[in-house]
């Protein structure tokens, strides 16, 4: 038997083969699901709760840092601060929608005035 069909490189190219099928047949490694995280005991549900409170205080924590660091260098923004207190009831989507549209028509009905009155 020749050198090239020796047993060493028949299982070389058979372990090849076979690795490239594996591949060809699995499907794309993308993620399908997730598994969710609800908490079933009492225990569980309390360490949820704090990693939460936990994430919210850190959170707090850096905006107040931010805050404290703007107060202290008006040449950064002035006096127009990054988390601004949130004052009055905040937009809804048909508020926003409506805002959205007339500012548009608006801006539309100027557009065809403009090409009117070039002609």
């Amino acid at each position: 038997m020749s050198k090239l069909f020796n047993k060493q490189n028949f299982n070389a190219a058979k372990e090849f083969v076979s690795t490239i099928k594996n591949k060809l047949n699995k499907k794309n490694s993308t993620i399908s699901s997730v598994k969710t995280n609800v908490p079933k005991t009492k225990l569980e549900k309390i360490k949820s709760s704090n990693t939460i409170a936990e994430t919210k205080a850190k959170a707090s924590k850096a905006k107040l840092d931010q805050t404290v660091f703007e107060i202290k260098n008006p040449k950064f923004k002035g006096k127009d601060f990054t988390f601004k207190g949130n004052k009055g009831k905040s937009e809804s989507n048909t508020e926003s929608y409506k805002r959205i549209t007339g500012e548009n028509n608006k801006v539309i009905k100027n557009m065809l005035d403009k090409a009117a009155e070039k002609k």
